[in-house]
C-alpha cells in the first residue's frame, strides 16, 4: 500500500480509489484460525474478496454504494483488480469439506502480480522527490540572490513567479532545472551569459571544449549518485606567495565564468583560495567538499573544475555530489608521487 500511495498518480488513481483498494486488502482471509493473528499472504491464500458492498463502504471511510462501484471500475480499468461476480452479480464463497476453496467476488491477484513493478516505480518516484526537494532549495537560494539585483520588470516578474511554480504539486525535475538555468543566467554578467550558453550546448553533446592553447580539455564526469561529503579540515596554509607563475597567470583568462565574477585575478595563493571557497558556495558546494577537492586536486585544477561546473550548471543536478565524485575519481587515478594521471 505504501508503494501504491506513492505511484497513485502514475496509475491514474485518486486518493479515494486507493482507500477502496486498502479496504479490499483488509478483507483478505489472512488470519490464523487458532490465534486470530494476521499472517502473511501465501500461495494458498484466497485472493478473492467476497465482502458485501456495505462492509466495503464502511471500511473505505464511509463512502456511498455508488462511489464504491465507481472506484471499483477504476481499479479494474488500471489493472489492479478483476471482478468475478456470479450470474446474479452477487459475491459469495464456495465451500468444500467445510472450508472456503473459492469465491465469486473481487480478485486481487493482478495487484500482487504487479507488486515488483509497483515497488520499483515507487522507489524511483521517492528518489525523484528527494532530488526535486534539493532543486527547490537551490531555487530559493538563487531566487533570493536575484531579488537583490536591479532587474528589468520582466525578469523580476519571472523570479517572483518561480515561488508559485515550485509550490505546485505538478512541479517536475525538468521544470526545476530549467528555472535554475534561467536564474543562474540572471546572476551572470551579460557579457558572459551568451558564451556560457553556447559552451553548455557543446559540452552537453559530450565533447570536451578546447583550452585557450588549443588543447582539448579533459572531460569531467557528468553524473554523481554519491552525495556523501568527504570530511576534511581546511588546511591552515599561511603561504602568501605571489600567484604569478606563468602557467597560473595564463589560466585566469580561460576561466570565463570565474573571471566574470572576479575580473581581477588573485595575486596570491590565499586570494585564489578565497575565490575558490566563495565561488563554490555560489555553486551550492559545501565547505568540506571544497576542502577535499583542494587537497586532492590542487588549487589550479579545482578552479578549472569549478569553472566547468558553472558553465554546465543546468545539467548538474547536485553540484556538491558532482565535485565529490570528481575528487574520488582523482584519488583513484593518482600515480607516482601524488601526481594526477589526468591533471590538466
Amino acid at each position: 500500500m505504501a508503494a501504491v500511495n506513492t505511484v497513485g498518480r502514475d496509475l491514474g488513481l485518486r486518493a479515494a480509489s486507493i482507500v477502496v483498494l486498502d479496504a479490499l486488502l483488509s478483507c483478505l482471509a489472512c488470519k490464523n484460525s487458532e490465534t486470530g493473528r494476521d499472517m502473511a499472504i501465501s500461495p494458498t491464500t484466497l485472493l478473492t474478496v467476497f465482502a458485501s458492498n456495505e462492509t466495503l463502504c464502511f471500511r473505505a471511510k464511509g463512502i456511498t454504494d455508488r462511489q464504491l462501484r465507481r472506484h471499483l471500475e477504476r481499479l479494474e480499468a488500471v489493472g489492479l483488480i478483476v471482478r468475478r461476480d456470479s450470474a446474479n452479480r452477487k459475491r459469495f464463497p464456495i465451500y468444500r469439506a467445510g472450508k472456503v476453496v473459492a469465491a465469486y467476488g473481487i480478485d486481487l491477484s493482478p495487484l500482487l502480480v504487479r507488486s515488483e513493478e509497483l515497488l520499483h516505480l515507487a522507489e524511483k518516484r521517492r528518489e525523484e522527490a528527494l532530488e526535486l526537494r534539493g532543486l527547490k532549495a537551490r531555487i530559493q537560494t538563487l531566487r533570493r540572490q536575484c531579488l537583490e539585483l536591479d532587474l528589468a520588470e520582466e525578469a523580476r516578474a519571472f523570479v517572483e513567479g518561480t515561488r508559485t511554480l515550485m509550490r505546485r504539486a505538478s512541479a517536475t525535475i525538468v521544470q526545476a532545472r530549467s528555472i535554475i538555468q534561467e536564474l543562474t543566467r540572471l546572476l551572470m554578467p551579460p557579457e558572459v551569459s551568451a558564451p556560457m550558453q553556447q559552451e553548455t550546448e557543446v559540452e552537453a553533446t559530450g565533447n570536451a571544449l578546447p583550452h585557450g592553447d588549443g588543447t582539448q580539455a579533459t572531460p569531467v564526469p557528468t553524473s554523481a549518485n554519491d552525495g556523501q561529503n568527504v570530511r576534511h579540515k581546511e588546511p591552515t596554509n599561511s603561504n602568501t606567495k605571489k600567484y604569478s607563475e606563468p602557467s597560473q597567470a595564463e589560466l585566469w583568462p580561460q576561466l570565463r565564468a570565474l573571471a566574470a565574477f572576479y575580473p581581477d585575478p588573485p595575486t596570491s595563493e590565499r586570494g585564489a583560495q578565497r575565490v575558490l571557497y566563495e565561488f563554490g558556495k555560489m555553486l551550492g558546494v559545501q565547505h568540506n567538499t571544497l576542502t577535499a577537492a583542494l587537497t586532492s586536486l590542487g588549487l589550479r585544477q579545482t578552479l578549472t573544475l569549478q569553472d566547468r561546473m558553472a558553465r554546465r550548471l543546468c545539467d548538474i543536478a547536485n553540484p556538491d555530489a558532482y565535485l565529490t565524485r570528481a575528487v574520488r575519481d582523482a584519488r583513484q587515478g593518482k600515480v607516482g608521487h601524488g601526481q594526477l594521471s589526468w591533471a590538466g
